[in-house]
Parts: C-alpha cells; structure tokens; sequence
C-alpha cells in the first residue's frame, strides 16, 4: 500500500512543477509583445534627494530582438545627467544595467530627466528619472555652486556663448526652467515684467545658485546686447 501511495505522490508533484514551468517560461507570444529594446523600470521615482548629492538609479535594459545588439546611441536630456551601460552589446534575450546618475547642483523642487536609447536595428527606448531635491543644511554657503559650474555649464554657459537670437538665446538659456514661452515652470513666469527689469534680472541674477548673472562682468556667457536682445524679446511676448 505505501508503494503505490509513494508513485501517486511523486506522479502529483511531477504535475505540479510541470505546470510551474509553464507559468514561469515566458511562451513567443509573450516575448513578442514586449518591446523589442525594453527599459525596465520605464520610470525610476526616487523621492526626495538632497541638493549636492548625486540622484543614481540604475534600470535594465532588455534585448527581447532574436539576434544579438548593440547600443549604438545614448543621449541624455540635459548635460547634467550621465549614462552608462555596463555592456554596449546585449545577446538575444539578454539584458544589461543601464547607470543614470544627475547632478543635483543649483536644481529645486520636482525634476525630471530622460535618457534616449537606440540600438544598432533602430529599436528606441527611454529611461525617465524623478526626484525631488530639497535643501541640504550640510551645504556651506561657501560651496554652493551655480548652473554655470561642472556639468551644469555645459547646458547653460558654453551653448549661450554662440547663440545669436534672442529666441535660440532663450530656449537655450532660459526655457528649461522658466517654460515655453515665458510662462514658468521650475522659475517663475517672466511675461509681467518690463523690458528694464528683466535687463536688470538676466544681467545681475536674483542671489541664487538657480539664477546667477548672466552678464559677462557677473561671470555669466552673455554680452550686453544679447541681454537687451533677449529682455526685448520676452517683453513682446503675449
């Protein structure tokens, strides 16, 4: 009587791991309905980071094509953000850890960053980052640094130095924080101000890391007929 007792039993448990392995093999009709270059989280959120201290997630990326890849392109939103893969060449189902790492100098409140991915078949995918930063009393005042210092320059100092229009000056300069078209966004709305008040404010700054003078003799990229060019600009507009 055991004897059969013990084949029924293993007969039971061969079924049951059977049927585990159905469920935990992914079938080719699942794989195909995944993206073919997947970014997994497609989202990171990391809640509140100091500022100062570097905002890192690291995301996966998946090869779901049947051939091998390579990352042939990984452009970020802004200079302030670094991206690097651990390999450059991902197998046929394989996948790789993608390193996203901000730097949180002079930035405030909600932030969001993107890196854009493209591999060598033309499959695209994107990585988004969030965080908060907030204030860190560790920070001497002395250290605090600006948007025109490290990577920060890179996006705000050395690209205002060529632009010409006051348009191209301020998308390049100034859209990222105040918005399209003036209208605010991480900075505040400058549409209700008068042509000499935003001089006075694009050429001396306000007293913060966020907003330094941008005037050359402030230490900032932009001539004095670029600040007239672009306070005229922003004043025009409706």
């Amino acid at each position: 009587m055991a004897k059969y007792l013990n084949i029924i039993l293993c007969l039971f448990l061969l079924s049951c791991t059977q049927e585990q392995a159905k469920q935990t093999v992914q079938t080719p009709e699942a794989i195909q309905s995944l993206p073919a270059l997947h970014i997994q989280p497609a989202t990171y959120v990391l809640g509140d980071i100091k500022e100062g201290e570097a905002a890192i997630a690291t995301f996966i990326i998946r090869n779901n094509n049947p051939e091998a890849i390579e990352l042939v392109d990984i452009q970020a939103s802004c200079g302030c953000t670094v991206a690097e893969p651990d390999s450059y060449i991902i197998g046929a189902g394989g996948f790789t850890q993608l390193k996203v790492a901000v730097d949180t100098t002079a930035k405030q409140d909600g932030i969001k960053k993107s890196v854009f991915i493209t591999d060598s078949l033309g499959n695209k995918a994107t990585a988004t980052l969030t965080f908060n930063v907030v204030s860190n009393p560790h920070l001497k005042m002395g250290s605090v640094k600006g948007i025109f210092d490290g990577q920060c320059a890179s996006c705000h100092f050395e690209p205002l130095k060529a632009a010409i229009e006051p348009s191209k000056l301020y998308e390049v300069g100034c859209a990222m924080c105040h918005g399209e078209g003036a209208v605010g966004a991480y900075a505040p709305d400058l549409r209700h101000h008068d042509t000499q008040t935003l001089k006075t404010i694009i050429a001396q700054g306000v007293g913060k890391p966020q907003m330094p003078g941008f005037a050359v003799k402030h230490g900032g990229p932009l001539s004095e007929q670029q600040i007239h060019d672009l306070a005229n600009w922003i004043a025009s507009l409706p």
